[in-house]
């Protein structure tokens, strides 16, 4: 293989909240809010707590058919080297009582067969946290030290040669900016605010220069529309590489009314309970349905 499997377990859990590896356990996505520590100011991005599942170790064919695909072999290759994989960390965690698999996390095998999972923290799976980085977040100082800067770039303003009108429209840009660098990033909405005033202020322009301006035809812009991207959440109640498979399963959910349905990918075929827009309802309909099948996942299209 030209990569290893680990690598490829890591590139799946970008964009999937289940990756299974077949007779290892599963790792599940859990989405994570951005986060500010009052104690050391440091603001987190969002993030994707990963937990691990040892029960999940039926095959769905998501990792093997990635790696078929990425590697350019058949499903039967790249499932012996998956299986091979498998053993080989099963067989070291039973020697060694502990485990690093790269970009994964930490293993550690405890008194009674339970399995203990550490997250590596330095990789983050949260695609809402692309180019983000934890940023320490500087508080308010105290009200009086925001006044005496703003009257401190006042008087300096005053001195200045410059008639009652520019002083003013200065003024009117200056003083947001030193009341910016004291707004705490809770505060963001009013920061966006402040800027889209000031954008609208040129405050050393002089009449004539306004008047030159006035008097220049307007060039008509035109909006340039905002497409957001809409995504389906699936809860997948098993994969199949046979259709007959499938439609049985697909057969039996209708009979216990689900709104099943059957997706196809390459030769794997999933099987869901129902499909939904709305992420936080397909997260409350996925905890009812864990309660009986605790294998089943959400897959995010």
């Amino acid at each position: 293989m030209n990569k290893t499997v680990e690598h490829y377990i890591s590139e799946l859990l970008f964009l999937h909240d289940c990756v299974i590896l077949p007779n290892f356990g599963g790792f599940v996505g859990n989405p994570q809010s951005a986060k500010l520590n009052k104690t050391t100011g440091i603001l987190s991005p969002p993030s994707k707590q990963i937990l691990f599942n040892s029960n999940l170790k039926t095959n769905d064919g998501l990792l093997i058919t990635h790696i078929s695909s990425q590697e350019g072999v058949t499903q039967e290759i790249a499932k012996q080297n998956v299986i091979t994989f498998a053993n080989e960390k099963n067989n070291k965690l039973t020697a060694s009582k502990a485990l690093r698999i790269d970009k994964i996390g930490l293993f550690t095998l405890g008194k009674e067969g339970n399995i203990i999972f550490l997250q590596d923290s330095a990789n983050n799976y949260s695609l809402d946290a692309f180019g983000m980085k934890a940023a320490h977040n500087k508080t308010i100082s105290r009200v009086n030290e925001v006044e005496e800067k703003v009257v401190s770039t006042i008087q300096n303003i005053r001195t200045q040669n410059r008639n009652s009108k520019v002083f003013l429209r200065a003024a009117a840009v200056i003083i947001p900016l030193v009341a910016l660098s004291y707004l705490s990033i809770s505060q963001q909405d009013r920061i966006n605010n402040v800027y889209t005033q000031m954008a609208t202020l040129n405050p050393f322009a002089t009449t004539e220069i306004a008047k030159e301006v006035s008097e220049t035809p307007m060039i008509e812009e035109v909006a340039t529309p905002i497409i957001t991207l809409q995504h389906t959440f699936y809860i997948i109640a098993g994969a199949f590489a046979e259709q007959k498979n499938a439609t049985k399963l697909l057969e039996k959910l209708s009979r216990w009314n689900y709104n099943a349905e059957i997706l196809q990918e390459n030769n794997l075929l999933r099987v869901s309970y129902d499909s939904f827009n709305n992420r936080d309802e397909a997260v409350i309909a996925l905890k009812k349905i864990k309660q009986e099948n605790p294998s089943a996942w959400l897959l995010t299209k």
